[in-house]
């Protein structure tokens, strides 16, 4: 059976790097985000505080995780295309978006 959309469900993966890390590597893995045909490089951030990771998603959402729950703490809408950058503000809770709609924005977060 085909679609007419060709969207992929994938998650972003926090990796153990220090030298003599457990042999299983991979310890969390934050899910919901998509990739669809325009198959862009999706970017991730971290907070300052490294209480939650935030990436681009092709559905035109940006999705803000909870480091320690792996929850979902916001879906923002506003692009209409794949959100490819996201970063966050070092000081005041704002995170920024860019997308293939050669839009950025702004969106305030608690």
């Amino acid at each position: 059976m085909t679609t007419s959309h060709d969207h992929k469900f994938f998650g972003i993966r926090i990796w153990d790097i220090r030298p003599f890390a457990p042999q299983e590597r991979c310890v969390k893995i934050m899910q919901g985000h998509q990739h669809t045909f325009e198959k862009n490089l999706l970017r991730c951030s971290w907070s300052p505080d490294g209480s939650k990771v935030a990436a681009g998603s092709g559905d035109r959402f940006v999705y803000i995780w909870d480091t320690t729950s792996r929850r979902i703490l916001y879906k923002l809408p506003g692009h209409a295309g794949s959100v490819n950058e996201v970063d966050f503000h070092p000081n005041e809770p704002i995170i920024v978006s860019g997308s293939s709609d050669k839009k950025l924005y702004l969106g305030e977060i608690e």
